[in-house]
């Protein structure tokens, strides 16, 4: 009997968690391309708020002792509670900018080779962020951790929308309440074909450079003959 009462216990306590965790959210589009409108739709979550955690990883190299990576144009939306935290890892300090119509800078150092700066109440703005610091590794790892906490209509829905035109490509991990999903932010195709068209006219520029040089030296020439 008492083992019966305890088992209807347990029971009762994993139908109560897995209603708290019934909420459930979704990406669209599921495969985004940088530039796209990205919108987080989610339903089913209790209470009249839900936090969203969005974070991304970035290695660095290290030139001449020191390490910076910049974002353009990073867009805070309103929310209750906005707040960014930056980790570096294989550094020894770490200084993160950011400049709306002043640059304000918050600056870290490091304890066994990891440096954290975060800031909380951070207004809703565009803004510009540059992260960089000194280190002796060649490279640096940056872990970037943007916090927001959303409000939940009385039908436990809300919506999430950004603008990733500011957002680097690359692999982000997205939480939502107690549920995490792993994105891939797929490079723009313009990006690629703009990268090759650099690369092409590099090319040519460095073609048409050796044949100026070799038609210059071939007029020596026959001036000399001459």
């Amino acid at each position: 009997m008492g083992f019966l009462l305890l088992l209807s216990m347990l029971l009762c306590i994993i139908l109560s968690h897995g209603a708290v965790a019934s909420g459930s959210w979704e990406l669209i589009p599921a495969n985004p391309v940088v530039g796209d409108v990205i919108e987080i739709r989610g339903t089913g979550f209790e209470g009249e708020s839900v936090d969203v955690l969005i974070t991304f990883e970035k290695e660095v190299q290290v030139v001449d002792g020191r390490y910076e990576y910049l974002l353009e144009d990073v867009r805070i939306p309103s929310g209750f509670d906005n707040r960014f935290t930056v980790q570096a890892t294989g550094v020894d300090d770490l200084n993160v900018r950011v400049k709306m119509l002043l640059w304000i800078t918050k600056t870290a150092e490091a304890k066994d080779g990891v440096a954290t700066v975060s800031q909380a109440g951070v207004p809703p703005g565009t803004y510009k962020i540059r992260i960089d610091g000194k280190s002796d590794a060649p490279s640096v790892k940056l872990k970037i951790t943007a916090f927001q906490e959303m409000e939940v209509d009385s039908e436990g829905s809300f919506s999430y929308t950004y603008d990733s035109k500011s957002m680097p490509s690359g692999s982000f991990e997205v939480n939502v309440g107690s549920i995490a999903k792993q994105v891939e932010l797929q490079p723009a195709a313009g990006n690629i074909e703009g990268d090759a068209e650099k690369d092409f006219k590099s090319e040519k520029m460095w073609v048409a450079g050796i044949l100026a040089v070799l038609i210059l030296f071939v007029a020596y020439l026959r001036r000399r003959k001459s």
